[in-house]
């Protein structure tokens, strides 16, 4: 059976040597900048040339994350970094933005890419053209199930990653702008202030607002993954990596996680695996949130009561008194001075220290603490013991070299090394001149004795050949020095050797120029008729509809989706506007299929989110990118151009950032914008009392009481919008003195009189600039939760 790779995380070079020496067969880890861990220590240039050597020494892989997006006023230092990176050997770089495959052929690097899975790829669309563009591998999104990822092994030449272990994103990574609305700090860069764990309260807006009372406390808070029981299922599947998530985690968490799965996987090629409760309890003794197999294994990956460490489950508090808590053991796992205990509800933790055993009953000192509560190991000091271990050990003997020692009677001497790599014998020698002994010859024993000594080299030496006539004298100093420069030969060969070879097809060089058209086109985003008849009403140019169906998409028979799309195009065509169906931006394959047959039956004008689908369009049929593929800057959208219509610029760009884009584009100035988008209905939360029928309306509020609604896509996943209307009125006259002409209002939420207000404020404020402060007046006062301009203005936190 083939194994896939252990690949495991380094957010700092001490947390790098711990994963090779524990086992991982490929580290993946960021420079200090361009990665999505900003706030982990990361790498220097220098620490990275010096990971690479490390690793190739003993035939392991580095990878390296360049996995955010990029402005444009950025490129020419990322291309700079990227080469840096190849000529350091790195094995891949991990990426997001699509502006590193031009880069990549535009500097023709021989560097291999895999895509992130902060490029949302998640069907067999994103797959093919990520074969198409020359990507070596995909880390598809979490979101998949196993058969999905099954499915996708089987079918693709392109190699697959899962995560198998760690944290979870309530949010389908590179969907996720919470943070970036919230507080400036963007997941899309590197910087997520992770808001999916503070405390959020589940509102009902419609038919009337009231707070819907839940135990739990945070809604957005997502267990921690782990495939450890299905881990023979998971190498079955077809992927060609396992990944462990963890660069801000600690590296004991590295040693633990990577030890646990390297012994399952070397026990699975062995065919003497099976699941071992001990083994999967040294997992929960990392840090964690509780373990689940997630959506990978469709099981529950929610974690609303707490969002912090869990630990390992040990016992209850079955009683305190005299300033001690007194804890029942119920684990196979006793509590050991040092380790760290923590209480279920309280928020208190606290280390083993002044503890008393009595039989299975644990008496430790601490504050007050209701009989009955759950108590969890959250750390062990053994763990720690067994790091610093791995910290000084190194990852063994990995390259079996031959030695071949030959010396004729005239002293000549060659010393050979042989060896097998890439299905290829390698060969290094070295040569002396050894003397006539007058006194003292070299034995053969010693000479023997001083070739074998590998020393802390990761060889196995076996002398092959050995021919000596005796009699001859040589220095022990020099005999060590020349086996040393043979090795070091050795290893300068086998780095030689080990850097990455990959031929990269370059992707299509499609992209017609799109003329721009003579007068501005205010377009607009509706769920319903209703509002849609507002917008045309209004002056609206163009209406992306997205038909909402609140329920599971699976069951329903798509009728009244086509009824919808039928009687919108009837009405778009009264008023000589375009009515485009915008399609979910999560199209998982069972929905992208589905969607297609309608779209057969159809022909009408699209707007999709996701890679690759519009290969799978009529041809005559204008697709449009909305703003879920995260265009940047100029050169992904030149890249993607081709193959759109017009592409929606990233909502998470500055003015500043704007104004260098080159290719005609739309901007979002309105609405309340897509923060996440999740698999989680939160709704179905809500008790019996609450109408959780269509017609219903939802949020969640945070604890400065802010709103921000969701909302359903057909394939049931949730949408999280802003809490405040982006509104970028002021700034019209100055984006079109800069050359754009589409400009989107985003109603998907409002009622269809406020769709009507803001399409025509918009189309006013076009015709008639001067009127700007008092169009802007009427729309705040008249909005619900206020406006915001704060990425258009100031642009993200750095």
């Amino acid at each position: 059976m083939e194994i896939p790779e252990l690949l495991a995380p380094a957010g700092s070079p001490d947390s790098f040597r711990v994963a090779i020496n524990a086992g991982a067969d490929s580290v993946y880890l960021s420079g200090k900048d361009f990665g999505a861990r900003h706030y982990a220590e990361n790498f220097s240039l220098q620490e990275i040339r010096e990971a690479v050597e490390y690793a190739h020494l003993h035939d392991r892989n580095v990878y390296v994350t360049v996995n955010t997006l990029i402005r444009d006023s950025e490129l020419s230092d990322v291309a700079e970094y990227l080469q840096e990176l190849s000529s350091a050997g790195v094995d891949a770089v991990i990426i997001q933005d699509p502006a590193l495959l031009v880069l990549r052929d535009e500097l023709s690097l021989d560097l291999p890419f895999h895509a992130s899975t902060q490029m949302t790829i998640h069907n067999r669309a994103g797959i093919r053209w990520a074969e198409k563009m020359g990507l070596r591998r995909v880390i598809p999104a979490r979101e998949l199930s196993i058969d999905e990822v099954r499915a996708l092994a089987a079918e693709s030449d392109v190699e697959l990653e899962v995560f198998i272990h760690g944290a979870l994103c309530y949010s389908y990574s590179g969907q996720c702008l919470l943070s970036s609305f919230i507080g400036g700090r963007s997941g899309n860069r590197g910087r997520c202030a992770q808001p999916c764990r503070k405390r959020y309260e589940l509102v009902q807006l419609k038919p009337s607002k009231r707070r819907v009372p839940l135990r739990e406390e945070y809604l957005l808070s997502t267990r921690d993954i782990s495939a450890y029981m299905h881990l023979k299922e998971l190498v079955e599947a077809g992927v060609r990596s396992l990944k462990i998530e963890g660069r801000m985690r600690s590296p004991e968490y590295v040693a633990t996680t990577v030890s646990v799965y390297r012994r399952a996987l070397d026990e699975i090629k062995m065919g003497v695996w099976n699941p071992s409760q001990e083994e999967f309890e040294k997992l929960r003794l990392t840090f964690n949130r509780t373990l689940t197999g997630g959506h990978l294994f469709r099981e529950d990956f929610m974690g609303r009561e707490y969002p912090g460490d869990r630990g390992l489950p040990v016992g209850y508090v079955e009683r305190y008194a005299g300033g001690r808590a007194h804890i029942r053991i119920t684990s196979r796992i006793k509590p050991e001075p040092g380790d760290g205990l923590f209480f279920q509800g309280t928020g208190k933790g606290m280390y083993v220290h002044d503890h008393r055993y009595h039989g299975r009953l644990l008496s430790v000192p601490s504050g007050p603490v209701k009989e009955g509560t759950l108590v969890y190991l959250t750390g062990r000091k053994s763990l720690q013991k067994f790091t610093e271990k791995l910290r000084r050990s190194s990852p063994g003997r990995c390259w079996d070299i031959e030695l071949k020692f030959s010396a004729d009677k005239d002293g000549m001497v060659d010393l050979t090394a042989e060896w097998m790599m890439n299905g290829l014998r390698l060969r290094e020698s070295v040569e002396t001149q050894f003397e006539r002994a007058l006194k003292r010859p070299l034995q053969e024993d010693t000479i023997k004795d001083h070739l074998l000594r590998a020393g802390n080299k990761p060889f196995r030496l076996t002398l092959t050949e050995f021919r000596y006539p005796g009699g001859l004298f040589y220095p022990i100093s020099r005999l060590n020095a020349l086996r040393r420069e043979l090795l070091m030969r050795v290893e300068r060969r086998i780095l030689r050797e080990r850097r990455p070879h990959h031929h990269n097809p370059k992707p299509a060089s499609d992209h017609p120029a799109m003329r721009l058209p003579e007068d501005p086109c205010i377009s607009v985003y509706v769920e319903d008729l209703k509002a849609m008849k507002s917008a045309l009403r209004a002056g609206a140019g163009r209406v992306y509809l997205e038909p909402q169906v609140h329920g599971d998409f699976r069951s329903c028979d798509g009728d009244d989706v086509i009824s919808v799309l039928e009687r919108a195009s009837d009405v778009s065509s009264r008023y000589g506007a375009e009515t485009v169906w915008k399609w979910p931006d999560i199209t998982h394959d069972w929905l992208l299929e589905r969607l297609l047959e309608i779209e057969g039956d159809l022909s009408m004008d699209l707007m999709v989110g996701g890679y690759g689908i519009p290969d799978l369009i009529n041809c005559d049929v204008k697709v449009y990118g909305s703003p879920a593929l995260n265009i940047f800057n100029t050169s992904s959208a030149a890249l993607l151009s081709g193959k759109f219509n017009l592409l929606t610029l990233s909502p998470e760009l500055s003015w500043q950032d704007l104004q260098r884009i080159q290719v005609p584009s739309e901007i979002i100035v309105h609405g309340n914008l897509t923060a996440m988008v999740t698999r989680d209905n939160l709704w179905k939360l809500a008790p019996p009392d609450f109408d959780t029928s269509a017609d219903s309306r939802w949020g969640i509020m945070d604890s400065k009481g802010a709103v921000f609604p969701i909302n359903q896509l057909l394939g049931c996943e949730t949408v999280i919008m802003n809490s405040r209307e982006t509104c970028l009125i002021d700034f019209l006259p100055s984006l079109l003195d800069a050359g754009f002409r589409n400009f989107s209002i985003d109603c998907r939420i409002q009622s269809p009189r406020r769709t009507g207000l803001l399409v025509e404020s918009y189309v006013s404020a076009l015709e008639s600039p001067e009127r700007i402060p008092d169009i802007k007046e009427r729309i705040v006062m008249e909005g619900p939760s206020g406006v915001t301009a704060s990425h258009f203005r100031r642009g993200l936190a750095e």
